[in-house]
């Protein structure tokens, strides 16, 4: 916690140790939402991981929440939780930062309907997340994360082959 404080009062961002637990229940989470629409499994990827960190790193370091010009599959969320006492802020960092992140996109199939793919519009109603979570085509994964100076957390999701193509079903 003391070295979070020393980045923060720094300026600089950083990226969680990516934690072997939290890799192992996103991935689970992953590929149980997959099985229930039997689309096959997903195995982790060094190289989409190394790849998601990277461009975690860029959000964190920028403050600046979009999509990467990858052609990778690519899901994104930040969070930033804390507590005030007194006036001060105390940063609550969850220790599953990916298996969060997954879950969040997970819960997206409450607004989905099977359907193929259309263009994404502005809509209350987002299930993109979700839909390339469980995509058939898709066969490899990699998460990670970053904070920014400011305390956000933005984790990123690399899939491959990518999803979400216009005019097919997710499976």
């Amino acid at each position: 916690m003391k070295k979070l404080l020393l980045l923060m009062l720094l300026g600089l961002s950083f990226s969680y140790s990516q934690n072997t637990d939290d890799k192992l229940m996103a991935l689970k989470l992953h590929n149980e939402a997959r099985a229930d629409v039997g689309s096959p499994a997903l195995v982790w990827s060094v190289k989409l991981e190394k790849e998601a960190l990277n461009y975690a790193k860029v959000l964190a370091r920028t403050n600046n929440f979009i999509h990467s010009s990858s052609r990778n599959g690519e899901n994104l969320t930040t969070s930033l939780e804390w507590e005030e006492n007194q006036g001060l802020r105390k940063y609550i960092y969850s220790q599953t930062p990916l298996y969060d992140a997954s879950l969040g996109w997970y819960e997206e199939i409450s607004d989905y309907k099977y359907s193929k793919v259309r263009k994404f519009r502005i809509s209350f109603k987002k299930i993109g997340h979700y839909t390339q979570m469980v995509w058939s085509g898709t066969r490899q994964v990699g998460i990670s994360s970053a904070v920014s100076k400011d305390g956000n957390v933005y984790v990123v999701a690399r899939y491959y082959p990518a999803g979400n193509i216009i005019g097919q079903f997710p499976y």
